[in-house]
């Protein structure tokens, strides 16, 4: 089981993600359980080497619009010791304003028991 201690009060709960790909980073992802995929920025897309192929998109939809975008697949992705291999993304530049590089979707949350317990502050995946 791993677990992240989190502010209850904070508007986001952030974690770090271990990126393997051609250059691997860390990135800070917000948890995001309505969001169907990881979403990472262009610019940490093209630094750590995957390549974004224009005919691989999917249409999602938000509470305001419906867009095309890019997706892309992640090597490997490390969360709280937990790893997941070949994770879909989408590639999206979030407002500049947020506390972290991306989020943290179902792409790679589906493969965990994510527990939430707010009244500890308390993140799990097992």
């Amino acid at each position: 089981m791993s677990q992240l201690k989190f502010n209850p009060q904070s508007l986001s709960i952030i974690v770090t993600a271990d990126i393997k790909a051609t250059f691997p980073t860390a990135a800070k992802l917000i948890l995001d359980t309505g969001a169907s995929y990881v979403a990472l920025p262009y610019d940490l897309v093209s630094r750590i080497g995957i390549p974004i192929d224009p005919k691989n998109t999917v249409r999602l939809t938000s509470v305001s619009t419906v867009e095309t975008i890019s997706k892309i697949i992640i090597p490997e992705m490390r969360i709280l010791g937990k790893k997941v291999k070949n994770v879909e993304a989408i590639v999206k530049d979030l407002p500049p304003e947020t506390p972290a590089d991306g989020l943290l979707g179902l792409s790679f949350l589906k493969h965990f028991k994510l527990t939430l317990d707010f009244k500890k502050g308390l993140l799990e995946l097992t």
